[in-house]
């Protein structure tokens, strides 16, 4: 029996332990990119917009096949129509002015009508073909950045994760060493060997390292559920990162961005200007279409039953009316509205011009400018790297020079502020480097 409840315990335990680690999500920077581009929010709407972009060729294109509808119609005359003429038309003898009253039609009536049309051609049906095979090219476009867009978003919130992380450890450690000289502290001033005025400023120090800490995981969280949002998971759910802040600098200085090659055709906003030009020439090819002709064939045949009493189902006869023919518009002046037209789309597309090489100008600045401050970015994350490291062989020399009362409980605070001002500063410069790094990954479309 006893075995048995141990194998139950065991097995119970090993079964929460997996509930546990199926209920919290890993990711490594690649996989947190890889798990937003499928589940985040915009990402699926851009992907539905592609979808739309196929629907609307279809739609187009059944502009120009067979359109064909039935129409059924039913009356009844509450009051049949009298027609009055002159009475000597059937009767020579009656007399003048006489006339006579007579009910022209029955009083029950209904038809059926199929009607079917055909257009034969259109210069604007031609170009809306070309231009909704175009569009979604076009969302094609817009899904890929909307792609590009959610990866930096992910990137950013992922480093934030790690920096944010980096701080808590940090001030932890901290807070510790605080609250252990706060402690023995407290025994020195019981012995008579501290000032209390020393006491209270390891108090003081303590508490606002404690405040410190509690901000700072307050940021952690704030850092993780910004990720959770662009991954497209529940707040609800537990989330934790399976990369080091060491492992993705490691990555950043073997895929140095400063050291790509810029191709500006890769570049989306690069694309997209490109295809506003295009959207207007097509925009004016429509407008030149409008000169020509445009033609169409129609086929009608109804069947009419007209009734004195409302008996369209029994055997009676039914009328057929059958008409085919064809339509041709021929556009002959608008007094110029059309020449307006299209001169303004010719307009148009000299500006789109005028924005590409504009663009292409900016781009190549922002390459340069950016690289620039990645470089000087990342020279200044290694320096005050190193300031951390001599600020905290410092702190730690005048913890041990307070062990054996060489310095005051303020010289400690002092240190510690100086460590902590030397943290904050490179934590501000590994953020700046890592905004540049994300800028210069969107500039390369990576």
């Amino acid at each position: 029996m006893k075995n048995a409840i141990k194998i139950f315990l065991v097995f119970s335990m090993s079964c929460f332990q997996v509930i546990g680690q199926e209920g919290e999500k890993s990711f490594s920077l690649v996989e947190a990119e890889a798990y937003a581009l499928e589940h985040n929010e915009n990402i699926k709407n851009a992907d539905l917009d592609v979808l739309a972009a196929e629907k609307k060729i279809w739609e187009t294109i059944a502009i120009g096949l067979p359109q064909a509808q039935l129409e059924g119609q039913f009356q009844q005359l509450i009051d049949i129509p009298v027609t009055v003429v002159d009475a000597s038309l059937f009767n020579p003898a009656a007399p003048a002015g006489s006339v006579m009253e007579f009910k022209m039609g029955q009083e029950f009536s209904t038809s059926a009508t199929l009607s079917v049309n055909q257009l034969l051609f259109d210069g604007s049906y031609i170009v809306g073909l070309q231009f909704t095979k175009f569009y979604k090219k076009i969302s094609e476009t817009a899904f890929l950045k909307s792609q590009q867009d959610t990866k930096a978003l992910v990137r950013e919130a992922y480093y934030n994760i790690l920096i944010a992380q980096q701080n808590v450890d940090l001030l932890d450690s901290i807070a510790l060493t605080t609250k252990k000289l706060w402690d023995q502290s407290q025994g020195y001033y019981e012995a008579g060997f501290l000032l209390k005025e020393d006491l209270d400023q390891f108090e003081i120090t303590f508490n606002r390292m404690e405040l410190n800490l509690k901000n700072a995981k307050n940021q952690l969280l704030i850092a993780k559920n910004m990720l959770k949002l662009q991954l497209g998971i529940s707040m609800k759910e537990t989330i934790s990162l399976s990369q080091n802040f060491e492992e993705v600098l490691k990555e950043i200085e073997s895929n140095n961005p400063a050291l790509q090659s810029f191709n500006i055709e890769n570049n989306f906003d690069f694309q997209m200007v490109n295809q506003q030009k295009t959207l207007d020439e097509y925009s004016l090819k429509n407008e030149k279409a409008k000169y020509l002709p445009s033609a169409y064939a129609f086929l009608s045949h109804a069947q009419n039953a007209y009734r004195s009493e409302f008996d369209f189902f029994q055997d009676k006869a039914w009328y057929p009316t059958t008409v085919w023919g064809i339509g041709v518009t021929v556009p002959i002046t608008t007094s110029g509205q059309k020449v307006m037209k299209v001169q303004q789309a010719e307009i148009k597309i000299q500006q789109d011009q005028n924005s590409i090489e504009q663009l292409k100008r900016g781009l190549e600045f922002q390459e340069l400018q950016l690289k620039a401050m990645f470089i000087n970015a990342y020279e200044k994350m290694h320096l005050e790297e190193q300031n951390v490291s001599l600020a905290q062989n410092i702190y730690q020399k005048s913890l041990e020079r307070k062990e054996v009362g060489a310095v005051s409980a303020l010289d400690v605070t002092q240190k510690q502020n100086q460590l902590l001002q030397a943290e904050g500063n490179y934590i501000a410069a590994i953020m700046e480097m890592l905004n540049y790094k994300i800028q210069l990954d969107k500039l390369y479309n990576q």
